[in-house]
């Protein structure tokens, strides 16, 4: 298979397989986490920046049409929600790029996914916090991650400001999520190289 299709179908699978992660564990089991991006993160570590932030990137868009056709709820913000996965993509490539480093001992390994989730979660929270304020403020727009908007009113019933309120309400679930997502989408990478072997990155 020509290297440039393979490439484009491991991005498109990656964009399902996070779409595929989210429905399950959200609609179906209920759970209030996103785990959107865990192949996002194993794009990164397998093919490298380009293909990660293609991943990153898009899944949003896809996200938003689902949400409309399936889940009857048009909510076109959540298209900005593409700078949290660019973001995250870029935390990861950051580290990822040194996989040689991983390989030292597990420990050194557990500590760089660790600093991956800390400071992705650092981004996603401001990034996601201020679209939320941004959504909160100006539009009356369906939220389909209706948890971390419990969270925010929940702020700013104790007067916290609004903003305050939005940033604060994204971190429980925001810090699980990345310490999930990063360490998943690792385990999907080490899988990776050993079923399709190694990948020369972009």
């Amino acid at each position: 298979m020509n290297r440039n299709v393979k490439i484009f179908l491991l991005i498109l699978i990656s964009i399902f397989l996070n779409l595929g992660t989210s429905i399950l564990v959200f609609d179906v089991l209920h759970i209030p986490l996103f785990l959107d991006t865990i192949f996002t993160v194993a794009i990164v570590f397998y093919l490298g920046l380009l293909p990660g932030l293609a991943v990153g990137f898009f899944y949003n868009f896809i996200d938003v049409l689902f949400n409309y056709f399936v889940r009857g709820i048009f909510s076109p913000t959540n298209i900005l929600f593409s700078l949290c996965g660019v973001a995250i993509t870029l935390v990861t490539w950051a580290f990822a790029r040194k996989k040689e480093e991983f390989k030292i001992t597990l420990m050194v390994t557990i500590l760089y996914l660790l600093l991956i989730s800390v400071l992705s979660s650092f981004v996603t929270i401001f990034i996601g916090g201020t679209i939320d304020f941004v959504r909160f403020t100006y539009l009356e727009i369906p939220d389909s991650m209706a948890p971390i908007r419990k969270f925010t009113e929940s702020f700013v019933s104790q007067r916290f400001s609004l903003f305050a309120s939005c940033i604060l309400g994204q971190i429980p679930i925001s810090i699980t999520d990345r310490l999930i997502a990063t360490f998943s989408g690792y385990g999907v990478y080490i899988l990776c190289y050993k079923l399709l072997g190694p990948s020369e990155e972009l």
